[in-house]
C-alpha cells in the first residue's frame, strides 16, 4: 500500500535513530489509524522494528538492519509456494494435456527462478555480510 511505502521511505531517509508513531503521523500528514495499520504491516513483513524504551510510553520505529535481504527471502518463500501449488495442480485428474503443458512450463519457470534467486542471495551475502543489529537506544 502507498502509505506503507511512504512510512518505509521516511524511515530509510531519516537521520534520526528512530521515529515515534506520532512523528510519522505528523511528518506524513496521515491519520493515526492509517499509520498504525501500515506500521504493523511493515513489522509483519520484517522491514521495520518496534522499540520500547524504558520510562517511555511511546514506541519507536526504525528500519531493520537489512530489510532488502528479508524481502528477498520472502520472495523466495513465495516462489516455493507457487512451485508446490503448480505441482499439486498438475496432478489434478480433471485437467487436460494443454493445461498440463502450461503448468509444466510454469513449474519450470518457478524452479529456475527459485534456484537463481537463492544463488544470487548467497553470493550477495558473501560479499555483503549482514550488518550487526544496532543496539536499542537508551
Amino acid at each position: 500500500p502507498r502509505m506503507a511505502g511512504r512510512i518505509f521511505a521516511l524511515l530509510i531517509l531519516t537521520e534520526h535513530q528512530y521515529v515515534t508513531q506520532a512523528e510519522l503521523t505528523d511528518l506524513l500528514q496521515a491519520s493515526t489509524g492509517s499509520v498504525s495499520t501500515m506500521i504493523r504491516l511493515l513489522e509483519q513483513l520484517g522491514f521495520v522494528e518496534r522499540l520500547s524504551l524504558p520510562g517511555h510510553r511511546r514506541d519507536r520505529f526504525r528500519v531493520r538492519a537489512d530489510p532488502l535481504v528479508e524481502m528477498s527471502r520472502r520472495r523466495i518463500e513465495g516462489i516455493i509456494h507457487m512451485i508446490n501449488a503448480v505441482e499439486k495442480a498438475k496432478h489434478n485428474k480433471e485437467i487436460g494435456p494443454a493445461a498440463t503443458a502450461r503448468l509444466e512450463r510454469a513449474e519450470s519457470f518457478y524452479r529456475f527462478f527459485h534456484i537463481e534467486m537463492e544463488l544470487a542471495l548467497v553470493r550477495w551475502l558473501e560479499d555483503n555480510p549482514l550488518p550487526a543489529p544496532e543496539p536499542a537506544p537508551e
